[in-house]
């Protein structure tokens, strides 16, 4: 059987964050977060992404994690886990066996008709009568639910959770630097095979087929040219690069839930002296960000200078509602670099996003968005590619 021992790994050292994080003691914590389920227990379910109304859960102590999933999820679920006790399912899904030598699948407890009755039977498995039970919910009626379930042991611990979330461990930081890379690449190639008359999805076609030959999942692909380019946010359509056209890359993928997420720009052929003047201050805004980032200082100061930076170039009256973001297990995580945030001080591990887009319906957008890892005496860069406006 393959293993996934790193993913594992990961999760076990992250439920430790989570212990370490509680300030009221927890025997148990339980999660219906989709995204936190996979956090905590390792094992990522490609049905999250097909089904919104999908329902897991992990059920956890210092020394073990439970899960919670559909019926068709087993043997992926055992790659991860490893143990088939550690697995409660739901649902009607059929898997034969060959005999071979593996997991012993008798050892699974019983599969449950709905997500409600196997997520009390793992409860009752895993819960005892003494253990203050944490729970995580992704909304009101989830947390309802848990609660029903705990009764009075019961206590809300989704605070804790994100908190364990804002500084990454090596492992997570790593993953996301993976992540990076393999976008990065497929940027360049789509760089180089950038000219007049390729298109838009074209474009998109070749960096999203490097991410996935990378192992990455792509999430956006945002190629937009000419005055689509002032599209925040817009999928790639056959709109063919002209001859002076601004092009803007805002692009992502995941490696094993992990985000990537990285801008850049560039014009066919020669840039005019605007969309030069106008990249310049964006970049120098950005350039600033990157400087001033480090332990200790406020999120607010970085959206205040980059802002300020890009001001005292050619953009004089440049607005933007955030400069950046955490990032890592969501594409936006705490925390948000704008003014709303001038008492909430950079950790050490943080992961950062940090932006300086602009968008002018009717001209065209451009921006330069690069990931850091907040160090206690500057930054380490997890995106390398030049930060110029790329001439193609």
């Amino acid at each position: 059987m393959f293993v996934r021992d790193d993913l594992k790994t990961i999760a076990e050292k992250a439920r430790h964050k989570v212990f370490a994080s509680c300030e009221q003691t927890a025997d148990v914590i339980v999660s219906t977060d989709p995204t936190h389920v996979g956090y905590l227990c390792g094992y990522r379910s490609v049905l999250f992404d097909l089904m919104r109304d999908y329902r897991s859960a992990v059920i956890f102590t210092r020394e073990k994690a439970v899960l919670v999933t559909g019926a068709s999820d087993a043997a992926a679920a055992l790659e991860v886990l490893c143990d088939p006790a550690c697995i409660y399912r739901y649902g009607v899904f059929f898997f034969e066996s060959s005999g071979a030598e593996g997991a012993d699948w008798s050892a699974m407890p019983k599969v449950e008709s709905t997500f409600a009755d196997a997520l009390r039977a793992a409860f009752a498995a895993t819960v005892k009568a003494h253990h203050a039970v944490g729970l995580d919910a992704a909304n009101a009626w989830e947390l309802q639910e848990l609660k029903s379930l705990a009764a009075a042991r019961g206590f809300d611990v989704r605070s804790t959770i994100l908190r364990a979330r804002r500084a990454k461990l090596p492992e997570e930081i790593k993953t996301i630097a993976r992540a990076a890379a393999i976008t990065e690449r497929g940027l360049a190639k789509a760089f180089a095979q950038a000219r007049a008359g390729v298109t838009e999805l074209e474009l998109s076609a070749i960096i999203a087929g490097e991410m996935r030959s990378g192992g990455g999942v792509p999430r956006f692909v945002v190629v937009t040219c000419g005055e689509r380019s002032a599209l925040a946010d817009a999928y790639a359509t056959p709109a063919k690069l002209r001859e002076g056209d601004l092009v803007r890359f805002d692009i992502g993928c995941t490696v094993d839930g992990y985000w990537a997420d990285m801008a850049r720009s560039a014009v066919v052929g020669e840039p005019t002296r605007a969309q030069q003047q106008r990249y310049d201050a964006l970049l120098a805004g950005e350039e600033a960000q990157r400087a001033l980032a480090r332990a200790g200082v406020r999120a607010g100061e970085l959206f205040k200078i980059a802002v300020d930076r890009v001001r005292q170039g050619a953009l004089p009256e440049y607005k933007r509602s955030h400069c950046g973001h955490g990032i890592g297990i969501d594409v936006h995580e705490f925390p948000t670099l704008n003014a709303a945030n001038q008492n909430v001080a950079l950790e050490d591990g943080m992961v950062l996003c940090v932006e300086t887009p602009y968008y002018e319906i009717g001209w065209g957008g451009m921006m330069v968005e690069d990931m850091i890892v907040i160090r206690p005496n500057g930054n380490e860069s997890l995106t390398h590619l030049p930060r110029e406006l790329r001439r193609l």
